[in-house]
């Protein structure tokens, strides 16, 4: 027999966005973590984790950087099921939008 244990809870914060929104950079500013970091879509194929310290010892936020948001993910598009897992393992979503984008509302 066979058993499966899935993990549900990773962060309490996830970063989501379109690819080069700024998740990584903004992991990085914020903890110590130290993620890929390019300019270039797609830099981050699997979700990074970082622990922002809040200033009491052992209060920290944990954050994750989930890879790019792409349209028809649901669908089965870029990461498909798999970004949605991850997703689904953040207490809180953090949505980013690129400033600098022509349409940042559209994105």
């Amino acid at each position: 027999r066979w058993l499966s244990v899935e993990l549900r809870l990773v962060a309490d914060v996830g970063f989501l966005g379109k690819p080069n929104a700024g998740k990584s950079t903004l992991l990085a500013a914020a903890s110590a973590a130290r993620p890929k970091i390019a300019n270039y879509p797609f830099t981050t194929i699997v979700p990074n984790l970082g622990v922002c310290d809040l200033g009491e010892e052992g209060a920290g936020l944990i954050l994750c950087d989930i890879p790019g948001l792409i349209e028809g993910a649901a669908k089965g598009a870029g990461l498909g099921p798999a970004f949605l897992r991850h997703v689904q393992r953040c207490k809180v979503l953090l949505h980013l939008v690129d400033g600098t984008s022509p349409d940042p509302i559209g994105d």
